[in-house]
Order: structure tokens, then sequence, then C-alpha cells
């Protein structure tokens, strides 16, 4: 066998087992929480407690999440971690009680990587069984996706060779195949989900240096110097491009029937290289940086649930 079409099938057998993994330890917790709601009514049932009038108990939030790297990046900064340190890993730890968190978002995915057929399938196996969730159903889809449309190899599309930065009418191209991709996920959360919110984000001003784990990337760099930018010129090019996304993205939000709620990022990170406030390289921070998109997220979410746990 061709050693990349045997390369192929391992990386979709590893694909599978992962998210495989995830859903199973996601079920389990989801029993362990609902067996011990039904032990402690059980116990005060037993102990023939008077009733007493309480506060209600807020509802404890249950998220699937999806989409990229800023949702799913195993490492620390540029080093090897031994687990997720994204911001969906990081919402799980945070609140009170923290939400829970099903993530189906892996590494390098643009959206059209996200919304595949195959993976709308196991969008929708998941999301249609009841025991998979603490309320039946997930309470919203949490999304990071649009950003590897953009970035990356094919970078170089979309700029301009005569000197002017981006070239406006490529890049719309590209914005408008996301948004062709959100409409779709849309589509689907009509179908599995009917009024369960998406969730979603813009991203923060990227330092395009040529910073990169040994992994993966550079992601910005390469591209602007084929171009003939130097990494100041860059930083404009990038913070156009991420102005750009965030005005596609509010228009989707602007749109009621798409139930679609847009959290600005922007600014969230120092515009630093090498602080932990800031980015550990062209396109991700350390887990400190993801903690604070974290807590914008946290904000967010509780503006839109209230009555929930968080």
């Amino acid at each position: 066998m061709d050693n990349r079409i045997d390369l192929t099938l391992q990386q979709r057998q590893a694909v599978e087992a992962e998210l495989a993994k995830r859903t199973l330890a996601h079920k389990r917790r989801v029993g362990r929480i609902r067996r011990g709601a039904q032990l402690r009514a059980q116990r005060r049932a037993k102990a023939k407690k008077p009733k007493v009038s309480a506060p209600q108990q807020a509802t404890q939030l249950d998220f699937l999440a999806i989409g990229d790297s800023w949702f799913d990046y195993p490492l620390d900064g540029n080093d090897p971690s031994l687990t997720n340190t994204a911001i969906a890993a990081q919402l799980a730890h945070i609140g009170n009680p923290p939400p829970l968190v099903l993530n189906y978002a892996l590494y390098g995915q643009a959206t059209t990587a996200v919304l595949t057929y195959e993976n709308q399938s196991r969008i929708i196996d998941v999301a249609s069984d009841p025991t998979q969730w603490l309320n039946g159903a997930p309470d919203a889809i949490l999304v990071s996706m649009g950003g590897d449309d953009l970035v990356g190899d094919q970078f170089a599309i979309y700029l301009d060779y005569q000197g002017s930065g981006l070239d406006a009418a490529r890049l719309q191209g590209a914005l408008d195949s996301v948004s062709a991709s959100y409409m779709d996920l849309f589509a689907l959360r009509d179908a599995i989900a009917p009024g369960k919110p998406v969730i979603g984000h813009c991203y923060d001003y990227a330092i395009p240096n040529g910073a990169a784990p040994i992994c993966a990337g550079p992601w910005l760099l390469p591209s602007l110097e084929f171009a003939g930018y130097d990494p100041a010129e860059g930083l404009n090019i990038v913070s156009a491009i991420i102005d750009r996304f965030y005005t596609t993205m509010q228009g989707l939000a602007a749109v009621p029937k798409n139930n679609f709620v847009l959290i600005d990022t922007r600014n969230t990170l120092a515009r630093v290289a090498g602080a932990q406030n800031g980015w550990a390289n062209e396109l991700h921070p350390y887990p400190a940086g993801f903690m604070l998109l974290a807590q914008k997220w946290l904000t967010a979410l509780r503006t839109q649930f209230p009555a929930g746990s968080i």
C-alpha cells in the first residue's frame, strides 16, 4: 500500500478513536452526575425532612463544542502537553460548577472540514442521544472555526503582490465560504437541536513572526514574505483580516433566525510574543492566554444562560 494512503487511514482511525473516547468519557460523567442527584433525592426522601422553600438550584449546563485548535490544542505553548490547553478545556474547569463540554473540535480543521457529512453524521448521532446530555440535549453548540480557512500555506492567495496588502475580492471569497459553512451549521442545529444557540468567536490579533511549534506552522510569515511584506507590514494585514472576519461573523449574528451569539475576543491577548498573556506562536497563546479567552467566554455564557450554573 502507498505510504500516503496508509497514513491517511491511520489518521482517520485515530480521529475515530479519539472522538469515541471523548464521547464515552462525557457520557460516563453525565451518568455519575445523574446518579449523584438521584442518591441525594433518595436520602432526602428517607429522612422525611419537612419541605421548606429554598432558592431554585441552577441547572448545570452541558455543551457540544466543535471546531479547530482554539478548542483543541494539545500543546503547552510550543511544547508537548498531556492535556488539551485550549478554550473548551479551560471552560470545563471554571464556573460554579463548571459546565460540561463534549469537545468534538480537532486542531487544523477549516470550516469545510468541521462540517463534512461524516462529521455532521457524528454530531447528529451524539446530539440526538438524550442519555449523552445532562439536560437531554446540548444546551448550545460552541464553535471555533474559520481561522484555518484563511491562514496556512493558502494565506498567500489573499495577499496582493503589488504592495497594497490584502486583495479584498479574493479574501471576500474565502469569507463567503466560511459564511456558507456557518449557515449549514445553523440548518443542522435547527434539525437536531431547535432553539439552541450557536455561540462563536472571532480570534485575536496574531503576530506574524514565524514562531511555531516543531509539529506545525508557521502559518503567516512565509506567505507574507513570499508576497513581499515584512513582519511589521504583516501586523497591519493580520489586523485587517481579523477585523474583516469579525464583521462577517457580526453580520451572521445580526440575523435573528440564525440564533448565533458572537463573542468579540479581539484584544483579549497582549500582542506580545513569548508572554504568558500573549502569543506562544503565530496562532496560539499559552495556557494562561487560553484561560483569558475562556473567561471572556464564561462572561458571555453567563449572559446567555442567566439561570444556568456558570
